[in-house]
């Protein structure tokens, strides 16, 4: 399950849920043209919205889990480093981005 996703000149660079508690395997790179409309494809893997209507039960439940413990405990989430960490291994930001923005 994907907390964060950045597009990349090799492909997709995504960040797992919880991706902090160990950054060096839960951080990764996926190699090949991005393509589709949803669901889009990356190299030999595809990317899907997650269902909240049944159709991905477990995933849902892994998702509200961890919207629980970013609510209840914010401080052990590192989002502000996710757009550093980001483009230090080469991921491109859109220059919509906020941290793009002088007023930020």
């Amino acid at each position: 399950m994907i907390e964060n996703l950045f597009e990349h000149p090799k492909g997709v660079l995504y960040f797992e849920l919880f991706w902090e508690k160990d950054p060096q395997y839960c951080i990764h790179l996926i190699e090949g043209s991005i393509t589709g409309d949803g669901p889009w494809r990356v190299g030999e893997c595809s990317f899907h919205i997650l269902g909240c209507n049944h159709t991905h039960p477990t995933m849902c439940e892994m998702h509200s889990f961890w919207q629980q413990q970013l609510l209840q405990d914010p401080a052990q989430f590192r989002s502000t480093e996710v757009v550093e960490i980001a483009l230090e291994k080469g991921a491109i930001v859109p220059e919509d981005h906020p941290m793009n923005d002088e007023r930020y």
